[in-house]
This record gives structure tokens, sequence and C-alpha cells, in this order.
């Protein structure tokens, strides 16, 4: 295992990325940042042993967010995920829902929503 541990950031919206980006580096986490699932998985699979959690957003042009959590799971079965929507976490698939080592958090959020949520995950999303 590496000894830095990175965010997974899958963001497609430019704007809420580097908000995004900027609290992660805040938390201690340097950021592998993704604008589709497509490139996600590609950096999951680059970056094995090195993922602290994944911060995934719904609304993706390649995939819907709840596929990808599915793929990256397949890679990581125990990888914390943040789920970040802005619909409200009744419009997320309840197999989704149902996962361990899984936040959600609602769209627009702030340092401190974010910093919670990574909490919650305990000791195995430490940046190093």
């Amino acid at each position: 295992m590496q000894d830095r541990r990175y965010a997974l950031l899958v963001e497609d919206e430019l704007l809420v990325a580097m908000a995004a980006t900027e609290v992660l580096d805040e938390l201690g986490f340097p950021v592998l940042e993704a604008a589709s699932a497509a490139r996600a998985l590609e950096l999951a699979q680059a970056h094995r042993g090195a993922i602290a959690f994944a911060m995934v957003d719904l609304g993706l042009p390649d995939l819907p967010g709840e596929d990808l959590i599915r793929r990256l799971r397949a890679l990581y079965p125990a990888l914390p995920i943040i789920v970040a929507t802005g619909k409200g976490p009744g419009s997320i698939d309840a197999s989704i829902r149902s996962l361990q080592n899984l936040a959600i958090m609602t769209k627009p959020y702030d340092y401190e929503d974010l910093r919670v949520a990574i909490e919650l995950f305990g000791d195995n999303t430490s940046p190093a």
C-alpha cells in the first residue's frame, strides 16, 4: 500500500469540482479528479490501494452515478463512498442506499457537511 491516500472526486460541474477539491485539500486529501465515470474508473485502476474514499455525483455525462458506484465497489468492495446529489436521498436507488460505507450528501454542501461525511467512515479514510 502506498503512503499517500487520495480522495477520488467524480464531478462533471467545474465550479462544484473546484470547490470540493479546495475543501478536500484543506482536509488533507490530495484529489484525483474525474469529470466522467470512464475517467474515474481509469483513476481507480491506476491508483489501486491508494484511494481513501470516493465522492460521486449521480448526474454524470457518460454513466449514471449509481452504475459507477457499483463498478467502483466491484474494484474496491469496502471503498467508502460519498454520494452527492441535488435531488435528495429518496432519488437514489434503494440498492445503493443500502450499501455499507456509504454517506449521502445533498447539494449544495459546505466544508462542514463534507468533513462530517468523511468522519462517518472513521480511520479508514485518513489521508496518510
